[in-house]
């Protein structure tokens, strides 16, 4: 008997002359290989419902171990705006990214599906799609075995206040307390808050979310710094996010440049 299942594709990988392999982050069955025979041919008729971050409704053979297959498309559908938009593409790949090295293939983990739909849904909408991946790196560190305090001094359990980030004490510090880690990160307030904020709330509660670029440099500061250091995940996709800032940057200096010498 077939398995009728929802899906999001992580990626695709070439297998041989004319066969896929395609990652899907399943709902009812975690995540999953398949095998797509001739999925690189030309006629293959579900070239287009296994692209990545497509969300569908599929039917196939999950296997207990091994590859699994696709069998038919119920309905799928690919947000345009990952088409057209290279860095919210570049972020919801990294968000999936995320989930898949977070978690073992075959675990059922519809809470992170959900989110992960949610997170899709809401980059179309426009949300901020650098907050979005911050929300989803705060909140995998524990599955990475990371436990920080986003919201109490880890000295005195002070809630008010000016506050900072240490890597050391593995949370924030009052400012009666800066001086237990002449390292620690000297966030701007924002950036913390805004932190904080998406460490203490549900992801489809979150309406709007207005940032200044400054205030998403220091958001990405500290959390590429965790992941880097204590996680050791190092993913393609921030690879290029990374470089895609970079570009954006040198631009940004060229035209003010330009600008200045007219």
């Amino acid at each position: 008997m077939a398995d009728i299942f929802n899906g999001l594709v992580i990626y695709q990988r070439p297998h041989k002359e004319t066969d896929l392999m395609v990652k899907i982050l399943t709902r009812e069955f975690g995540k999953r290989m398949f095998y797509v025979r001739h999925g690189k041919a030309k006629h293959y008729q579900y070239a287009a419902d296994i692209q990545p971050l497509t969300s569908a409704k599929y039917e196939g053979t999950i296997n207990k171990s091994g590859l699994s297959f696709i069998n038919d498309v119920k309905e799928s559908h690919l947000p345009r705006i990952f088409l057209e938009d290279v860095e919210k593409n570049a972020y919801m790949t990294y968000i999936l990214g995320l989930i898949d090295a977070a978690y073992v293939d075959n675990q059922p983990i519809p809470q992170w599906f959900d989110l992960a739909q949610t997170a899709e849904d809401k980059m179309v909408a426009g949300f901020d799609a650098q907050a979005l991946a911050n929300y989803f790196e705060i909140h995998l560190l524990p599955d990475f075995g990371i436990q920080l305090e986003w919201q109490a001094c880890v000295v005195c359990g002070q809630t008010t206040g000016p506050m900072d980030f240490s890597e050391k004490y593995h949370g924030v510090l009052c400012q009666n307390h800066w001086s237990v880690d002449e390292y620690r990160m000297q966030m701007d307030p924002k950036a913390l808050h805004v932190l904080q904020q998406l460490a203490r709330v549900e992801l489809k509660q979150i309406h709007s979310l207005d940032l200044k670029p400054a205030t998403k440099r220091e958001m990405a500061r500290l959390l590429d710094k965790l992941y880097e250091e204590q996680v050791g995940v190092q993913l393609r996709a921030k690879g290029f996010i990374h470089d895609l800032h970079k570009w954006d940057q040198r631009l940004a200096q060229r035209k003010d440049k330009s600008q200045r010498t007219d």
